[in-house]
């Protein structure tokens, strides 16, 4: 399976932008596509919120950027090594794959330090210290693991080497050694005898044929037997790589990376260290691989599919470092750039879900009864129950069939849809501009063009001083020339125009809007595609 593929709609998504992208990633499943997730870039709406309640469907994830993430770059997965595993399995994992460097993980998965080569190389020298493995608190399963041997005969009496590692060589006949001491004989059978009686907690037998093991001689304490086909001396150089690699993590100058940081943040970081290698881990803490420098020349950009928009100003924080695979819209084609050729859907209807319906339809594939009731509510929002001018026959015939494989009341539901979003009810001014607000360029200027749908007005009028406060505040927040706000009334019929910024002489010239006034009511007026934006752009360009 490739890479999980987003699609979303606009910066502060309306109920278009929210169920368009549902719908699509269902459908693109239903087609055979099934690592496609629909994702939104902003709050959730009154509106909206109502729509998928009723249908009883979940929101969309919240993504904050598409910018390309550690998870995007072809990490090196190593299997794991935990902290009571050997220094030698360490050292054989990081041969295997050729890394310099390898993570080690508690139990839970999640990352205690890192081991280098140099690290390794240090316990290399072989057994210097017999104390070496209880000053470790090696775990005695270690042993026969290094020394590719097996246990054959009894236990040792602790988890962990609690006693010291001795040879036949070092000791007497006259020597009694504790039941937690080791000891490490010659296949010899006068050695063998002497290493049992010395009273030892193990003996590790060398130089064995392991698949004709042959044991007779039982010891009187119980004593662990490990045999093992290395040699005597080999044996004296391997043991001591038993130690858990815990006792060479070097944590002091960790550096390690999650997989939501961006490439941009990992860049600075990794340009300013020595290290060459670094631990990934995921948002739960658990180590997933490592990087290197190189890999920021491997980055895999992120598959997305653009739905009701296609300007690079609404979009995804990050877009131009995206994939662009699809582009399903309604609007005017504006200036996203992409590497390749995409397939670009874009047709003059009134709403996104609309085309999104045909699609269906083209497919032979009939919407489940929720993914239908989401593109019925965003066609009805998005055509204010079709009084728009953006609606068209297309528009309607599409609600009027998805209305019925939603099991609802046309009328009845786009009623209660618009009602349930246009509550100002306890709505702070400055949420207001949020809620649906789109960047534009008009000719040589900065502009912002909000639109709230509403049936109480009069909350609105109640608000005007704090509105325009909002919109003057958000104009100096982001050095705008003009900012304006679209009050949208089904019932009353038409839309109140507020306007403000240094350049409000173009909704002037475009709406006779009164010299000295903030505000004029246009009748009739409901869709800033069709009816705003267009003549801003015309009095703009006419200075």
């Amino acid at each position: 399976m490739g890479k999980e593929t987003y699609v979303f709609g606009h910066r502060n998504p309306d109920t278009d932008s929210i169920c368009s992208a549902i719908a699509y990633a269902h459908l693109k499943s239903a087609l055979g596509e099934s690592n496609v997730k629909a994702v939104r870039l902003g709050k959730i709406s009154k509106e909206t919120n109502y729509a998928l309640s009723q249908f009883n469907v979940e929101a969309p994830t919240l993504i904050e950027h598409i910018k390309p993430q550690v998870s995007d770059m072809k990490y090196y997965a190593i299997p794991p090594i935990y902290v009571v595993d050997s220094v030698k399995k360490a050292w054989d994992v990081m041969t295997e794959h050729r890394r310099p460097m390898i993570p080690v993980l508690y139990p839970d998965h999640k990352l205690a330090g890192v081991v280098s080569i140099s690290d390794i190389a240090k316990t290399y020298i072989g057994l210097t210290d017999g104390s070496v493995l209880r000053n470790h608190r090696t775990p005695f399963v270690n042993i026969p693991a290094v020394l590719e041997g097996k246990l054959i005969y009894g236990d040792y009496p602790q988890p962990y080497v609690e006693g010291d590692v001795y040879t036949t060589a070092s000791i007497t006949n006259e020597d009694k050694l504790r039941d937690v001491d080791i000891i490490i004989t010659g296949n010899n059978k006068a050695l063998i005898q002497m290493a049992i009686a010395s009273g030892a907690g193990c003996v590790i037998i060398t130089d064995q044929d392991m698949e004709q093991l042959e044991f007779t001689e039982k010891p009187e304490n119980e004593c662990a037997i490990i045999c093992t086909p290395y040699s005597f001396f080999k044996t004296i150089k391997m043991i001591s790589q038993s130690i858990s690699v815990k006792n060479l993590i070097g944590n002091q100058d960790l550096i390690y990376f999650q997989t939501e940081d961006t490439i941009d943040e990992v860049k600075e970081i990794m340009l300013n260290t020595t290290h060459r290698h670094f631990p990934i881990v995921d948002e739960a803490g658990k180590v997933k691989g490592i990087i290197s420098k190189r890999h920021i020349l491997d980055i895999q950009k992120k598959p997305v599919i653009l739905v009701d928009h296609n300007e690079r100003d609404q979009s995804a924080k990050g877009i131009e470092q995206a994939e662009i695979k699809e582009i399903i819209d309604h609007h005017r084609i504006a200036n996203i750039d992409t590497v390749g050729p995409v397939y670009l859907r874009a047709e003059p209807v009134g709403c996104t879900s609309t085309i999104v319906a045909k699609m269906y339809e083209e497919h032979n594939i009939m919407p489940p009864k929720e993914i239908a009731g989401l593109m019925l509510s965003a066609i009805l929002s998005d055509t204010l129950i079709f009084k728009s001018p953006t609606c068209t026959p297309t528009d309607e015939k599409m609600a009027k069939r998805l209305a019925k494989i939603a099991e609802v009341n046309l009328e009845e539901y786009g009623m209660d849809l618009i009602a349930a979003g246009t509550s100002l009810e306890g709505v702070p001014a400055g949420e207001l501009l949020e809620m649906d607000r789109k960047p534009f360029t008009l000719g040589k200027y900065n502009t912002a063009v909000a639109q709230i749908n509403t049936g109480d007005f009069k909350s609105i009028y109640k608000m005007r001083t704090e509105i325009l406060g909002e919109m003057e505040a958000l104009r100096e927040r982001e050095n705008l020339d003009l900012v304006v706000l679209m009050v949208t009334d089904v019932i009353v019929g038409g839309t109140e125009l507020f306007a403000v910024g240094p350049e409000k002489w173009v909704v002037e010239r475009a709406f006779a809007l009164p010299k000295g006034d903030d505000s004029i009511f246009l009748k009739d007026v409901y869709s800033r595609k069709k009816q705003i934006i267009p003549q801003l752009t015309s009095a703009s360009q006419n200075n």
